[in-house]
Order: structure tokens, then sequence, then C-alpha cells
């Protein structure tokens, strides 16, 4: 079933996709049951395979993509990759068009979207940063949300296939504001992702069931989505994420004493909670 905001594509127009990793993949999966053709570029050959049993067809390059593709979803994990793909040798930069959409659905630092929109009006392109939320099970399901930062008008143009994998769209305001949103998201997760890790350490102190203790506060003030979702919580992005934060804050002279701190522990956060969760001292243990 399409989503409220898809539109399903009678035309097959070509849709370009960068990246085909755990998010792309699933985007890939949603435009093609749109309707959609899309055209890939992706450097690894396991998730060549993938995109291609999806449907995709496989490009060179990202330029050689948004030669054939008036859209371009890039869906890559970290801001060097998002600078090569399009200020790099082949790049979309370098492609010749000189109209287009170009939408970074990756969680990157706002002032590299604010630069690289500047630089994308020039050749006449319009540019989104639009990163998207919910995390895996929401791409597979096409119930992700998007964080959109960018011209109305741009974003009119990408809603019929973002609504393909996004079941809620919000216009954040100018270039950037998408990551700027997406960053507090992240920080506000991880916090409380942190603090579930402390709290344990206190409720364990008096012998407490956390699992029972879980089931209490999640009828409470202290519920969270961290804590809803703590089966999912890996702390895989957590470090990178709230380097992104230190970036705002060092740019704006921001003195976030909690921030600091968040940022230092978000470094082990990963490793303590897998060593918890071995030990079954954990919100949610095995088999729940």
């Amino acid at each position: 079933m399409l989503r409220k905001y898809a539109v399903k594509n009678m035309t097959k127009q070509t849709i370009g996709l960068v990246g085909a990793g755990r998010m792309g993949l699933a985007q890939i999966k949603h435009l093609v049951k749109a309707g959609y053709a899309v055209s890939c570029c992706e450097q690894a050959d396991t998730q060549q395979t993938k995109a291609l049993a999806l449907g995709a067809v496989l490009r060179q390059s990202p330029a050689a993509v948004f030669a054939e593709a008036s859209i371009v979803y890039i869906a890559v994990g970290f801001d060097p990759e998002v600078i090569q793909i399009c200020r790099g040798e082949d790049g979309l930069l370098s492609s010749g068009r000189k109209d287009g959409v170009v939408v970074v659905n990756s969680t990157c630092d706002p002032e590299l979207m604010i630069e690289l929109g500047a630089e994308f009006a020039e050749q006449g392109i319009d540019f989104l940063d639009i990163p998207i939320a919910r995390g895996g099970w929401a791409a597979d399901n096409g119930t992700l949300l998007a964080m959109v930062g960018g011209e109305q008008s741009a974003l009119d143009r990408v809603t019929p296939s973002l609504g393909t994998f996004c079941s809620d769209i919000k216009h954040m305001g100018p270039i950037g504001r998408g990551q700027v949103t997406k960053a507090i998201n992240n920080l506000l997760l991880w916090l409380n992702g942190v603090g579930l890790l402390e709290s344990a350490q206190i409720a364990e102190s008096y012998q407490m069931d956390l699992e029972y203790l879980r089931d209490v506060l999640m009828l409470s003030s202290g519920r969270s989505a961290a804590m809803e979702d703590w089966s999912k919580m890996t702390f895989t992005w957590a470090a990178k994420d709230m380097q992104i934060v230190q970036q705002v804050m060092d740019r704006y002279e921001l003195d976030l004493a909690l921030l600091k701190v968040l940022g230092t522990r978000t470094q082990t956060a990963k490793s303590e909670r897998e060593a918890r969760h071995a030990q079954g001292k954990d919100w949610i243990n095995a088999g729940k």
C-alpha cells in the first residue's frame, strides 16, 4: 500500500540513489514497488548485488546517475562520503546538469548542507537536506520520518518519491534546518539511552528487577522512546551523532555542560550496553 505522500508513478520516472546500504536498499525497494526506475551508484560488490536484486540498475558514478535522473537521493553514512559524492571527480557537481534536485538523506553537519546548497544553486540545481529518522525497521516498512531543510518548491518536486519510504514529511525551514532537527532528535535519544545505562546501576544497587522496573516506568513520566525500543538501542551511531552536535557547539561557542559529558559517554555506550546484555543485566534480556 502506498503511503499518504506517495503517488503511483505511471511514467516509469527514473530516480537516482547514491549509496545502497541499510537505508538505501530499503529506499530502492519502496521506489521500485511504487513504479519508479532506480539508477544507483554503489561501491561495495555485496551491496551492488542486493541493489540489482531489488530492481535497480547500476551506474559507475554519481555523475552518471544524475545524467539520467532529475532527482538524486544520497544515502551514505558520513560527511566525507557526501562531500566526495557531490564535489569529487565524477561527482554530482561535475555532471553538467543545470536543473534537478539533490537530496541528502544522510545525517550530516548542518553547515556542510548550507555550503553544498550554495554550490548546487550556482548550477541551477535545487538542494534539500532531508535526514530520515526512526531506524531500519521503519525504513523496511516505509514509515520513516523526513525532516526537511530547503525550499518548499523543491520539496514539492520530490514528495511523490520521498513519500514511498516516508510516512511523515515535515518542512523545518531553509537548508540546514533538517540536519539541526535531526541532531536535536538524536542527542535527546542518546541522552535518554545513556540515562538508562546509568540508572540501571542505581536499581541494581537495591537488587531490583530491571525488566519489571522498566514495565512500571513505561506507565509513568520516565517513559521514553529509548526505553520503549531498548531492544533496538545499539548505540551504533551515537558517537558520530554527538560529533555533529559538538561541531555545532564549537561553531556557535555554546557552553553546554551536559552535552559535553554526553559526547564522552557515547564513546563507550555501545560496548557497555553489549556487556550488560551479555551478563543478563539489561532492561530487556534475551527472549523478551
